[in-house]
């Protein structure tokens, strides 16, 4: 047609929304490679730059909240402080409010307990020994009454001399391993009695007692009391246990079967 413009066909018309989007994208580019050029300077100006630091903080944002958490840890500190002075303050004045009383009977205690049950299996370990030495005796009484004299003249028998001699001797041996057992269970007993000792509240010493005196000097007299008591039962079990190991060592059949052997 005359007059009319000739156009690309890949140009699209003007004001058609093939021109707008076209646009865009051109404008879109072109921000884009603005953007990367800004970034390549920005990237060659950081690599040539100098490092500065800054030693002073008056101003910084890290100086200010560094001040300002300081402020509140030591305003935290301080309330901490005057919370634990007045906890301290009111137990003391709770302590000195309260009457003190003392336990001297120990029943309750672990030493006493432990010292309880120590002597109930002493006694029962000894009533124990005692029925088994009687049943023993009991049974050599018997064998002895069924036993008849008699001269042996015949020599082929030694073998029977032997093995009584072994039973001796196996006898002998049971006494005197049990003689050592009851020893060291002695001994671990003493131990035991001589690592005890009273626990001592270090909180309430310097207390007054309503009849004079503290609680320091009464925890000290009851302590040495009850070491003589300790060293006063260790002698009687040491007493006791000495007297059953005698006991037991000489402990022999009174009668003779013929044969001029004891056991």
């Amino acid at each position: 047609m005359v007059g009319s413009p000739i156009r690309s066909p890949s140009s699209p018309s003007r004001g058609s929304p093939d021109e707008s989007h076209a646009m865009r994208d051109f404008i879109a580019r072109k921000t884009a490679e603005h953007i990367r050029q800004g970034n390549i300077q920005h990237k060659s100006h950081l690599e040539h730059m100098k490092p500065v630091v800054d030693s002073v903080m008056d101003t910084e944002i890290a100086a200010i909240a560094r001040a300002e958490l300081a402020a509140a840890s030591a305003a935290r500190r301080a309330e901490m402080e005057a919370k634990r002075k007045a906890a301290v303050k009111e137990y003391y004045a709770l302590l000195k409010s309260k009457t003190t009383v003392i336990d001297d009977l120990m029943d309750t205690e672990a030493a006493a307990i432990a010292r309880g049950r120590m002597a109930a299996e002493s006694s029962a370990r000894k009533e124990t020994e005692s029925a088994e030495i009687r049943r023993e005796n009991a049974e050599m009484k018997k064998r002895l009454k069924n036993v008849k004299t008699s001269l042996d003249t015949d020599i082929t028998d030694e073998i029977a001399g032997a093995a009584r001699e072994e039973r001796a001797a196996a006898a002998m041996a049971r006494r005197a391993a049990k003689i050592e057992k009851i020893k060291a269970e002695n001994e671990a007993m003493r131990q035991r009695l001589s690592n005890t000792k009273a626990k001592t509240d270090d909180d309430v010493l310097d207390d007054e007692l309503a009849g004079g005196g503290n609680i320091a000097a009464l925890r000290d007299k009851k302590a040495a009391d009850s070491k003589d008591s300790k060293a006063a039962v260790a002698k009687v079990l040491k007493s006791e246990n000495s007297a059953m190991g005698k006991r037991i060592a000489n402990t022999h059949s009174k009668t003779d079967d013929g044969n001029g052997i004891q056991f």
